[in-house]
C-alpha cells in the first residue's frame, strides 16, 4: 500500500511539474477514447442536425480536455502563468482535433448536405458515409466520391494540425535547450567571480 501511494505521488508530481509528461499521457488516453467513440458514432444523415451533432464531438471533449490539463497543470489564480499553463493546456484539444480530423467521419457527416442512412462503404476499406434515401439530381456514385473527398479534406486539416504541433514541439525544446544553456553559463560565470 505504501508502495502505491508512493507511485501515486510521484505520478501526479511529473505530471504537474512536467507539461510534455503529461501532454504525452493525455494524448494517448485521447486515442484511445476517440477509438471507442468512433465505435459508437452515428452520423444523423439529416441536413439540419450533421453539422450540429458533428460540432459536438469536435467541441466537448476539446474543452473537457483543456479543461483538466488546466486542473492536471495546477492552474489556481494566485500562481497563474498564463503563457506557459495555457499553450501548454491547448495540446490536448488540438491532439483531439487532430484525431478527429484523421479520422475523416466526423468532418464528412458535418459537410454532408442530403438525407440518407449511415452506412459502411461496400469493396472499401472500412469507410462509413450517408448514403441517399431520397431521389436527387445527383447519383448515389457522386455523393459517394463527394463524400470521400470530404475524407480527404478532413485528413488534410488534421496533417496541417499535426505539422502545427510537431514544429511547437520542436520550438519548445529548442527553447528549453537554450534557456537551460543560458542558466548554466550564467552559474558557471557567477562561480568564476
Amino acid at each position: 500500500m505504501e508502495r502505491r501511494l508512493q507511485w501515486l505521488t510521484r505520478l501526479k508530481n511529473e505530471l504537474s511539474n512536467s507539461p510534455l509528461v503529461s501532454n504525452v499521457a493525455f494524448g494517448f488516453i485521447l486515442m484511445g477514447l476517440e477509438k471507442l467513440v468512433e465505435l459508437e458514432f452515428e452520423c444523423p444523415c439529416n441536413p439540419k442536425w450533421n453539422g450540429t451533432f458533428s460540432s459536438a464531438f469536435f467541441i466537448i471533449p476539446a474543452v473537457m480536455a483543456f479543461t483538466l490539463m488546466l486542473i492536471i497543470q495546477g492552474c489556481r489564480c494566485d500562481t497563474w502563468r498564463p503563457r506557459s499553463i495555457s499553450i501548454s493546456s491547448f495540446v490536448p484539444a488540438i491532439v483531439w482535433l487532430i484525431l478527429l480530423f484523421l479520422d475523416g467521419q466526423y468532418f464528412a457527416c458535418a459537410m454532408t448536405g442530403w438525407r440518407g442512412r449511415f452506412v459502411t462503404v461496400d469493396k472499401a476499406p472500412p469507410q462509413k458515409w450517408c448514403e441517399p434515401t431520397d431521389e436527387s439530381d445527383v447519383t448515389p456514385q457522386e455523393l459517394m466520391l463527394r463524400s470521400q473527398e470530404l475524407f480527404v479534406v478532413s485528413q488534410v486539416i488534421g496533417i496541417v494540425l499535426l505539422i502545427f504541433i510537431c514544429v511547437g514541439l520542436i520550438v519548445y525544446v529548442i527553447r528549453e535547450s537554450c534557456s537551460q544553456e543560458e542558466e548554466m553559463q550564467e552559474v558557471n560565470n557567477y562561480e568564476m567571480t
